[in-house]
């Protein structure tokens, strides 16, 4: 595999000093989650009035960092001016043709993630309920469940926009590899994922290889999606 490295960025999307500055807040993100105490939600009796509270801050933090990442490549994208940041999240449907196949892309997609968080559960569902990590973090009132719905439809939206959208573009700019910008991109979503305790990475590597995978076959056919990950 013939690597053509572009240090400059000059067929980026956004300047290197841009993308320096959001590569070094995403693997910042342990810091920021001590530096939070946005973890103090471990050790906590589950049932307790404190573990919400806890919830509630963790997630707090999550959808913050989120949107200043956002923020980030928003901004590096708009100033570089090469192209609108629309475009890193789809584009517009000009007839009703396009809107019947997007959708149906899109519940293909559901659907196959969908067996593959089933498949995730038979594999790690057993080592899962044994982690105090991963009981910790079920939510055990209606205030929980929707604090983490709240996260997860940020998440959806922006960690799309920042790793399938931005990151992808930037790396494969920087090394004129699709594959190995695909490798580093997930490398650095996994990276995020490890404060849930070690078994989430393998089903986070497993979601963003197929969304990438996915968006990368949308792309081929000039079809720009948002998928959802996980």
């Amino acid at each position: 595999m013939k690597l053509q490295m572009d240090w400059q960025l000059q067929r980026g999307i956004a300047t290197r000093t841009n993308f320096g500055v959001l590569l070094i807040f995403l693997l910042s993100f342990p810091l920021v989650l001590r530096w939070t105490g946005a973890l103090s939600f471990y050790g906590i009796p589950l049932r307790s009035p404190e573990h919400t509270r806890a919830i509630l801050k963790l997630c707090l933090v999550l959808i913050t960092f989120l949107w200043i990442c956002s923020a980030i490549a928003f901004i590096g994208i708009r100033r570089s001016g090469k192209i609108a940041w629309q475009q890193v999240i789809g584009g517009r449907w000009d007839r009703w043709q396009s809107i019947l196949r997007d959708l149906g892309i899109a519940m293909g997609t559901l659907v196959l993630m969908g067996v593959i968080g089933n498949v995730s559960s038979v594999v790690f569902g057993p080592l899962q309920q044994d982690s105090p990590a991963f009981r910790a973090m079920v939510a055990q009132n209606f205030v929980e469940a929707v604090a983490f719905l709240a996260t997860a439809l940020t998440a959806g939206f922006v960690e799309e926009f920042i790793f399938r959208g931005y990151l992808q573009r930037q790396f494969q700019a920087l090394c004129g590899s699709t594959v190995i910008a695909s490798i580093l991109q997930i490398s650095v979503f996994t990276f995020g994922h490890f404060y849930q305790g070690w078994l989430p990475p393998p089903g986070s590597i497993t979601s963003s290889t197929f969304s990438s995978a996915a968006t990368w076959y949308c792309a081929s056919f000039g079809l720009r999606l948002a998928l959802p990950s996980a």
